[in-house]
């Protein structure tokens, strides 16, 4: 059996792959993970077993094969994967295409969506900075439904896009991603946006080492409040 985790929403798929891998262990199948940017093709057939060297059954999972470079050995190994008679567990931190979910016609496909709710709160930090009010009631919406570390995650990528934006830097995307990003960057200066990025990498660092006296959404709620 093959599962397919992929989506904009890693903490969820993360949660899952977590999941599938607990219920292997419970049922005494061995792990082997394998991260694509070191893989090739006769390294994949050697996992591909059925089992290991003490008759144990085995699961395979694979991160980000669809994130490598288009090329000969990223067809390769897909084309491998979807032959498999050994489990596989392809976890992937982007959305597949439906050209790209066509190549495992019985998998198992979890997608895992970003929430209205979270891309409205992000737009009232950019789009209405002085509304502290709206911006925290759209912030406890989203977590009614999303995990605060996806709120940290996006709310940093944000931040990071809209410093690349002021400083010059191309965003790649959509056009019409591209302009409302240029719009919101105008609600900061860079100087404003380097300091907000500065206060994410400290909260993340007390998340990371446990020195933290506040949850993480309680973290959140204060920077809202001294945008």
């Amino acid at each position: 059996m093959i599962s397919v985790l992929h989506g904009e929403n890693t903490v969820s798929s993360r949660n899952k792959l977590v999941e599938l891998i607990t219920l292997a262990k419970d049922r005494n199948k061995t792990i082997e993970r394998l991260d694509a940017k070191n893989l090739n093709l006769g390294l994949l057939e050697s996992k591909l077993i059925k089992q290991d060297l003490f008759g144990t059954e085995i699961i395979v999972v694979i991160e980000d094969l669809h994130s490598l470079p288009r090329s000969k050995n990223r067809t390769s190994l897909i084309e491998l994967v979807s032959k498999s008679q050994v489990d596989v567990i392809l976890w992937e931190k982007r959305t597949l295409t439906p050209a790209m979910r066509k190549k495992f016609p019985h998998a198992d496909i979890f997608e895992f969506k970003l929430s209205s709710a979270l891309f409205t709160w992000l737009d009232t930090l950019c789009g209405d900075g002085k509304n502290t009010k709206k911006q925290l009631l759209a912030f406890h919406k989203t977590l009614a439904t999303e995990d605060p570390h996806l709120c940290f995650m996006m709310f940093t990528r944000q931040v990071r896009m809209l410093i690349q934006i002021q400083d010059g830097g191309v965003i790649n995307g959509p056009p019409w991603m591209k302009n409302k990003l240029r719009k919101q960057s105008q609600t900061f200066n860079l100087n404003q946006l380097l300091t907000i990025h500065s206060q994410l990498l400290a909260m993340d660092l007390k998340q990371k080492t446990s020195t933290n006296t506040l949850e993480l959404d309680q973290e959140l709620d204060l920077l809202i409040m001294s945008l």
